[in-house]
């Protein structure tokens, strides 16, 4: 009797521990559908944010191509107009005082339209680059050292988290720059007295969007943000929420494609009354 309470105590123990196994191995499982969960859905994020990123590239390069035609064309008429115009200023001495004042404002509008034209002709035009392999962080302290002066006129802070040994980028430096400080411009006019843009820069080996390593750079600013309405078409050439005396809707469209042309990409996060995010992510070899 005793033996056989011991063999059912036996049989017992190892059932429990039977079961306890099998838990485990459940357990695991369990843990193994939630990575593997976790992980597709991460990737099906960052597929959808690829999608997104190739169709705005896509809207923007039409746009782009559309707005160099008709810049093409506007600038065909302006060309002959500011002739005759500069002619007619030569003999600025013969003129009536008021007719000569108002034909400098009518040259002062069309040397600021051509220009505004000119930046999309040039953009347009496949040319070559003069990338060589830059220290971003140097390129960075020199675009704000350039606004430095409009920054303190505007009591706006800077704030910098800079990664020190960044590896150097293959870039064209003249480009960046444009890039950065189209940025910081940006941030600029969206605040006031006593908001702060914040600049950071990291290094990354990689994710799932992209497969090789690339340095990571924020312009965070604590302005008044952008309207949800506006958001996908920042990008967008002539789309601008400024005043028409303060921007012509080309800084953001030519950063955009100067990043891309690079084999980066830009992105924009914004709440209204909450600040603005831009991220650049530029390849690093």
């Amino acid at each position: 009797m005793a033996k056989k309470k011991k063999t059912d105590k036996s049989s017992v123990k190892k059932l429990e521990n039977n079961l306890k196994a099998v838990e485990e191995q459940v357990l695991l499982y369990a843990k193994d559908l939630a990575r593997i969960f976790v992980e597709r859905k991460e990737k099906e994020r960052q597929l959808e944010l690829t999608k997104q990123q190739l169709a705005r590239s896509a809207r923007i390069g039409l746009l782009g191509e559309l707005a160099a035609g008709i810049a093409h064309e506007i600038n065909n008429i302006l060309t002959p107009a500011m002739g005759n115009l500069s002619l007619l200023l030569m003999d600025r001495d013969t003129l009536p005082q008021k007719a000569a004042e108002r034909l400098e404002t009518i040259e002062q509008s069309l040397m600021k339209s051509t220009y505004m034209l000119q930046q999309v002709l040039d953009f347009s035009r496949k040319r070559p680059e003069k990338r060589k392999p830059m220290d971003i962080t140097a390129i960075l302290k020199e675009s704000l050292s350039l606004l430095k002066y409009r920054f303190i006129k505007n009591q706006i802070k800077i704030e910098k988290n800079l990664q020190p040994d960044l590896p150097k980028l293959q870039i064209d430096d003249t480009q960046i720059v444009q890039v950065f400080t189209n940025l910081a411009l940006n941030a600029l006019d969206a605040m006031e007295k006593g908001d702060t843009l914040r600049i950071t820069t990291s290094y990354h080996l990689g994710e799932p969007a992209r497969t090789q390593p690339y340095v990571e750079i924020l312009f965070e600013d604590t302005g008044h943000g952008i309207a949800p309405e506006s958001m996908e078409h920042v990008f967008e050439p002539f789309y601008t929420t400024k005043q028409k005396s303060r921007g012509t809707g080309l800084g953001l469209f030519i950063s955009y494609g100067i990043v891309e042309k690079h084999g980066g990409t830009m992105d924009v996060a914004s709440m209204p009354d909450e600040g603005t995010q831009f991220k650049i992510c530029l390849p690093a070899s």
